[in-house]
């Protein structure tokens, strides 16, 4: 046999080789792509439930917290209401105790209802309405058995809007106004708080300390003292 004819053989051999070769190949990039159009298709189902899921989730969570707001509205509501009256029985008994048996009618029925009304404010949350109205009743009738409770809301519905430097000015007042109000001892308190959240230890250690030299036996007082051990 001619080297020529060989020639021929060897490439003819080659070139079959060469097209089984190229068609495993090919038959096998046919496999790897129908083997990720699978996954996409199972990652996009995974992922459409996973969706479902997650949109039931939120729609749960949302009905949820809508029943615990409404809940928890119903139950502030009768806090408030109970908390109003409580405050009342507490104001009366403290204006029996520093002010002459016919205080009553030192406040007159509209400066009362402009009070109840503050204090209703203060109690639902909506802090400037409370301030508004607390600072109305103080300009109508400035020297009531009621100022200094007036004034004290004053603060602490300052405090409740994080204005801090407004709420201890107004809690300063009633102590140099007002040193025979019972609620002295909670601003000296709540002076020590302001202090303390806002880093300047040693004021709020001064307010603390003369809480608990004034007034040693106020509930105030003892938390004070839990707080110093």
């Amino acid at each position: 046999m001619s080297k020529q004819k060989i020639f021929y053989i060897l490439l003819l051999l080659v070139l079959i080789y060469s097209r089984c070769f190229n068609r495993a190949r090919f038959n096998n990039f046919n496999w790897q792509l129908d083997s990720l159009k699978y996954y996409t298709k199972r990652i996009d189902s995974l992922s459409r439930m996973h969706s479902n899921q997650l949109n039931q989730l939120r729609t749960d969570f949302y009905q949820k917290s809508n029943e615990l707001s409404d809940k928890i509205e119903m139950l502030n509501s009768r806090f408030s209401d109970m908390e109003f009256r409580l405050n009342r029985i507490y104001e009366r008994i403290g204006s029996q105790k520093t002010a002459p048996a016919d205080t009553e009618t030192q406040v007159n029925p509209e400066a009362r209802l402009i009070y109840e009304s503050a204090y209703v404010s203060y109690v639902k949350g909506s802090y400037k309405e409370a301030i508004d109205g607390f600072k109305s009743f103080l300009k109508i009738n400035p020297e009531s058995p009621l100022s200094d409770n007036a004034l004290y809301w004053i603060g602490e519905s300052y405090n409740a809007l994080g204005k801090l430097q407004d709420a201890a000015n107004t809690f300063k007042k009633l102590i140099n106004k007002y040193p025979q109000s019972n609620k002295i001892p909670s601003a000296y308190y709540k002076l020590g708080l302001i202090y303390e959240n806002g880093g300047k230890k040693k004021t709020a250690i001064y307010y603390y300390t003369k809480l608990i030299n004034k007034f040693p036996n106020s509930p105030e007082a003892s938390l004070v003292k839990e707080k110093l051990k």
